[in-house]
């Protein structure tokens, strides 16, 4: 079975490849040359030679390479795709701790740890296996005995309801929201999007690189955990539009008592013998209370209760912050409103 992160056959030009290096990372593109060569020498070449990163920095993504070194890379890059396209685009060697170690070091332009090495050899899952999965190590009956719930199906109550499923653990996991994402659900202001690459959003496990764009919008984003949750069977074992209200430990019978609040309001008493808190941090938003803001007239809320029912187009709006938050909507609503005034008690940055 073929590795799903070292990608596919592809039949394309020598022109046709040419042009696509002019839009890449040159960094990754000589890294990613690592691993198509079938020559220990061009490895080494890379990785000893000149081309190479003179630093690293948050979304600098060319290394503070010089353009004669990129232009240089990209011909060095030419040959050995076309090299790796007409044999077949075979399967990657491994890549060991040893080179892996020396490949990152060279990325960052400095001296890397030797404890993150197996941390990301398991991050990027180059051997085509999920490293965590049936990582529970206590008997298939006893499992079946220990049922779990999870609060919370955001990013981090979704990877343990399929860290559950695998294990063969009962579980149910109970979610406020109609819907899975958590933070990427409750959040679809105008121009809601990640503000670091996307591939930090996705599990080692299930990558993705059909992205539209380098930082995904919300929907997209929502529509991947999504995606997740039914290709995982999860689904049928959460309970969307309903809240934990409280959780009570019984020492005599070892186990939870968690009082749930269903959609019709009414309230059911839920049993486990663990719970597991994924609730995430921004899911209940801060609304100052401001001198007069009771009597303002106009519609007023907050970007994590957006309003569609509002329509903005030749308004006079206030923002109130300039975080990540504001710091996306302002872009994506200047163009439409009247005026935009936005109060910031600090820079942005």
């Amino acid at each position: 079975m073929r590795n799903p992160n070292s990608g596919e056959l592809f039949t394309d030009s020598d022109d046709e490849i040419a042009a696509a290096l002019q839009d890449v990372s040159i960094p990754t593109l000589l890294l990613s040359c690592v691993h198509m060569t079938d020559d220990e020498s061009v490895r080494q070449s890379i990785l000893t030679g000149p081309l190479k990163p003179a630093g690293l920095f948050l979304n600098e993504v060319q290394g503070y390479m010089s353009e004669d070194d990129k232009a240089a890379a990209r011909t060095l890059a030419l040959d050995i795709i076309r090299d790796y396209r007409d044999r077949g685009c075979p399967e990657p060697a491994p890549i060991d701790t040893v080179r892996l170690k020396q490949m990152m070091t060279w990325l960052v332009a400095g001296e890397v740890g030797d404890e993150y090495v197996p941390m990301m050899l398991e991050e990027m899952g180059l051997d085509g296996r999920d490293a965590r999965e049936g990582d529970l190590h206590s008997a298939p009956g006893a499992r079946a005995e220990f049922p779990v719930i999870v609060i919370g199906a955001g990013e981090s109550g979704l990877l343990a309801a399929i860290r559950l499923h695998q294990a063969g653990v009962p579980y149910t996991v109970i979610e406020k929201n109609p819907g899975v994402g958590g933070t990427w659900w409750e959040n679809s202001y105008p121009g809601a999007r990640v503000d670091v690459g996307n591939h930090f959003y996705c599990y080692s496990f299930e990558p993705s690189d059909h992205w539209s764009e380098f930082f995904a919008r919300q929907p997209e984003l929502q529509n991947y955990f999504n995606d997740v949750m039914e290709r995982h069977g999860v689904t049928k074992h959460v309970r969307f539009n309903t809240e934990v209200t409280e959780a009570v430990w019984n020492d005599d019978s070892g186990d939870w008592a968690l009082t749930a609040r269903g959609p019709e309001g009414g309230t059911e008493v839920l049993r486990a013998r663990a719970v597991i808190s994924a609730v995430g941090q921004l899911n209940q938003p801060f609304v100052p209370d401001l001198a007069g803001a009771a009597s303002f007239a106009g519609p007023a809320f907050h970007t994590a209760r957006w309003d569609h029912s509002v329509d903005l187009d030749g308004k006079n709006v206030v923002m109130i912050g300039a975080g990540a938050t504001g710091f996306q909507v302002a872009p994506a609503i200047a163009d439409i409103v009247g005026r935009l005034t936005i109060f910031q008690r600090t820079a942005q940055w």
